[in-house]
């Protein structure tokens, strides 16, 4: 009966620390793996940067086809070398020809 009563006055002084110690872990587990945990995360700001060069590239290659077509407005461009611009840019032209360009 003695025995007895120490096992149970020992599991007692276990029984608290070893649930804390559980829950720690189990919150811990979800504050990593969980889909808002710390990897998730850092995926999240790899995908962030991916997109911010994508972005910057798209804006780089906006920029350029916007500084091509101001040429193709009328205000820009007289009408009459307009044909020589198409041809010079679709590549459309005959091979010895040559065109001067006036910009």
């Amino acid at each position: 009966m003695q025995v007895a009563l120490e096992i149970r006055k020992r599991l007692r002084a276990v029984v608290w620390p070893l649930t804390f110690a559980c829950l720690a872990v189990y919150f811990g587990v979800h504050l990593v793996r969980n889909d808002h945990g710390l990897l998730a995360l850092q995926a999240f700001d790899q995908r962030l940067k991916e997109a911010e060069a994508t972005l910057g590239a798209l804006t780089a290659e906006r920029v350029v086809l916007e500084r091509e077509t101001q040429w193709l407005r009328p205000s820009y461009t007289h009408p009459d070398s307009l044909g020589e611009h198409a041809r010079v840019d679709l590549g459309m032209g005959a091979p010895d020809e040559v065109a001067i360009l006036g910009r």
